[in-house]
């Protein structure tokens, strides 16, 4: 694939990852504060699957910063920019290097980390341990989140005609 389809491919991921991130703002959390589906991470998994990883990680840096600006909550950046890149390079390494893992476990293991490290940001920035009791409760809703995006992942790859990828044997971004 040539890198200008890359470009491409990554651009309109990330604007879809972007409205996503915005939709599901728009609706309280599920059960919990903190407590969301994650349903752009989506579009950025895509992105890194068919255009490749850094192309991927972009997406989250264009998700965390312009949707923390466009919803007006500034302070979203801190939490969900390091808690995005960390369950995205994890992800993506289980994607990549342990072929026996199906991107199911991946997006549920991701999902998990994510809703792990925004809680001890949020717990740390805001010097309130107590929020580390929602731990286990926004794990929980990771691991949901996890099974819908990865199956949403896994149908689409599968679906998808096979030029739409890159290959992970040797080929760089």
């Amino acid at each position: 694939m040539s890198y200008l389809k890359k470009i491409i491919i990554s651009g309109v991921l990330s604007a879809l990852a972007l409205i996503a991130f915005m939709l599901e703002n728009l609706f309280p959390p599920l059960f919990i504060v903190g407590g969301r589906i994650g349903i752009a991470n989506f579009f950025v998994l895509i992105a890194g699957i068919c255009a490749g990883f850094w192309f991927g990680l972009s997406a989250i840096v264009i998700k965390a910063v312009l949707g923390s600006i466009f919803i007006g909550n500034f302070g979203a950046i801190l939490y969900s920019l390091p808690a995005g890149a960390i369950a995205y390079v994890a992800q993506m390494l289980i994607i990549i290097y342990a072929h026996r893992i199906s991107v199911i476990a991946a997006s549920v293991f991701g999902a998990v980390i994510n809703a792990c490290v925004q809680n001890a940001a949020f717990c740390l920035i805001t010097k309130t341990p107590e929020y580390f009791a929602y731990m286990p409760y926004l794990a929980l809703i990771g691991v949901l989140g996890g099974i819908i995006v990865g199956t949403a992942v896994f149908l689409t790859v599968k679906y998808l005609p096979e030029r739409v990828f890159i290959s992970y044997k040797g080929e760089t971004d």
